[in-house]
């Protein structure tokens, strides 16, 4: 697997690298510390796998280093790690087609975890990002990166989705239909951009919904 980091901290990436090495047991990981750097190195490599990206760089940053690098290499994703925690910045990235959103404060098992969930095909977004104003979880006015709701039904049904029981199981603990709860079911997945039960149960977690 071959992994990009885009970060002006030696420090940082140095942290990066290590953590990188419980994801798989072959990284080959390249490093830049501009997004100019970055921009020269990818014509050079046959295939990136992904690509990690500090918002606040020397040179160009912020989203029109994203939108450089998306242009440059359409088909690896690219995964955010940031400082910073705004929910506004965190939107925006995945507005500008960030695969991913993860706080520098997150712990090496988190990284590992939001970086699996993008490979997978998923999107990673951090809690923040479904915090209400005090940052109190409200599930029935959750709400993704598209403006989507889940709604209250949808969340129960979530609830236990993520604990494996099957869609009558849940048809008769919620008492609906069987057939509303396939469509439950499907929304939730086109919710959190996966493609199945199991990517929607770890999905649902690392995002705090359950």
């Amino acid at each position: 697997m071959k992994i990009l980091l885009i970060d002006d901290h030696p420090l940082f990436r140095a942290g990066i690298a290590t953590i990188l090495k419980t994801l798989t047991e072959q990284v080959q990981l390249l490093e830049a510390s501009s997004c100019e750097e970055a921009l020269e190195l990818i014509p050079e490599q046959n295939e990136l796998d992904l690509l990690l990206l500090d918002l606040h760089l020397p040179g160009i940053d912020g989203l029109a280093g994203l939108q450089k690098l998306r242009n440059s290499t359409p088909c690896t994703p690219i995964v955010v790690l940031s400082a910073s925690e705004d929910r506004n910045n965190i939107k925006e990235a995945i507005a500008q087609g960030a695969k991913g959103y993860i706080p520098k404060s997150a712990s090496g098992e988190v990284i590992i975890n939001a970086l699996r969930l993008v490979l997978s095909g998923g999107i990673y977004l951090p809690m923040a990002v479904f915090d209400e104003d005090n940052g109190n979880y409200a599930s029935e006015k959750t709400v993704n990166s598209k403006g989507e709701k889940l709604t209250k039904r949808q969340h129960d049904v979530l609830l236990l989705l993520a604990k494996g029981k099957t869609n009558k199981a849940i048809a008769i603990a919620l008492n609906m239909a069987e057939n509303t709860v396939r469509v439950h079911v499907a929304a939730i997945l086109k919710f959190l951009y996966v493609n199945n039960r199991t990517e929607a149960a770890y999905a649902a977690k690392q995002q705090g919904l359950l």
